[in-house]
């Protein structure tokens, strides 16, 4: 969008024709119209086009379409931390049995953890603390070789999950 300037200044005194006022009409129409879309947007807030990262914004009922969702690939070793900053969707392949933990979830945060089984299988994990699960107890892991389990949680208070089978033996 080019910038719009001030066509005509007018005198005090000086009479305007309709001429004028249309022609001063005309080139400030011409310059906005069509063009909302390329105009200077305070980017602090938001640019019009291109993507976004918004930090701490509240979206109020936002209509999201085609979505896609960050996988993370999450490094093994005797405990797994899961960020949840860096995505809502994990994976991570057993070299062992481990010790499962997440950090940065936040009260109402849906989030998934795939677990997959290395070329030995039998891999079993301690669950981080405070996970409901449906029936009282965690599930068992299935531990065939290359085999994926695949489980979401529920973020219902500081550090209390509500825990999901999503599908096993993958």
């Amino acid at each position: 969008m080019g910038v719009i300037t001030k066509p005509t200044t007018f005198v005090d005194g000086t009479v305007p024709t309709a001429a004028q006022f249309n022609g001063d009409f005309d080139t400030v129409y011409n310059e906005f119209n069509g063009s909302i879309g390329s105009a200077n947007v305070d980017s602090s807030i938001a640019t019009a086009t291109g993507t976004q990262t918004l930090s701490n914004k509240t979206l109020t009922k936002p209509t999201v379409n085609g979505s896609t969702q960050a996988l993370t690939t999450d490094t093994d070793g005797a405990t797994i931390t899961f960020d949840m900053t860096s995505s809502n969707v994990h994976r991570v392949t057993l070299g062992g049995n481990r010790i499962l933990a997440v950090s940065n979830t936040s009260v109402g945060q849906f989030f998934v953890i795939r677990l997959i089984q290395d070329g030995t299988g039998t891999r079993t994990v301690t669950w981080f603390s405070t996970i409901n699960w449906a029936g009282g107890s965690a599930p068992t892991l299935t531990t065939t070789i290359n085999k994926t389990d695949v489980f979401g949680f529920l973020c219902t208070a500081t550090n209390t999950f509500d825990g999901f089978v999503i599908g096993q033996n993958i």
